[in-house]
Formats: C-alpha cells, structure tokens, sequence
C-alpha cells in the first residue's frame, strides 16, 4: 500500500508517494547512502524505522568537508519543530 510523505530536498519539502515501509527500504528507493542520518519529525530514526502517511522525512549526509558550516532550520509543521544541522 502507498502512502504519501513529505521528504526534504534542496530548500525544501517535496510531497513524495512511496511503497517503502521502512526507512531501510526507503535509503534504497531513494539511493540514499548508510552514511546519511534520517529523521522523522526532527527524531533521529533507524532503518527499521516503520513509515506512517503523512511522515516529514530527512537525511542528513554527515562527511561534509571544507567550507562553512551552517544551519538549516525547517519550517514548522503542526506537531513537530524540525531542526537540521550540517
């Protein structure tokens, strides 16, 4: 069964229909590398993590190098502050 999530990209939330039911599967359909973290909601998750409709994903890739270090703050969503930081 499909269920529709919001997933980070770029500057911001793209609407995404996914059959994955878990983050595991999700890294894969997305060719998400295992040396990025996911969140959902602003919670650190694992890949056995379970995805619920409506979820507001994000992978954050954790081998930057070089340049300046900044912080990305999300929009707010009902329910949840989500705060990123590369």
């Amino acid at each position: 069964m499909s269920k529709t999530i919001k997933v980070l990209s770029g500057g911001g939330f793209i609407t995404k229909e996914t059959r994955s039911e878990t983050m595991c599967e999700l890294r894969e359909e997305m060719s998400i590398g295992s040396n990025a973290s996911a969140a959902v909601g602003g919670v650190e998750v694992t890949s056995s993590y379970a995805l619920q409709e409506g979820d507001i994903v994000a992978f954050v890739n954790n081998d930057k190098t070089g340049g300046s270090t900044r912080t990305v703050v999300v929009p707010y969503y009902p329910g949840s502050h989500t705060y990123i930081i590369q």
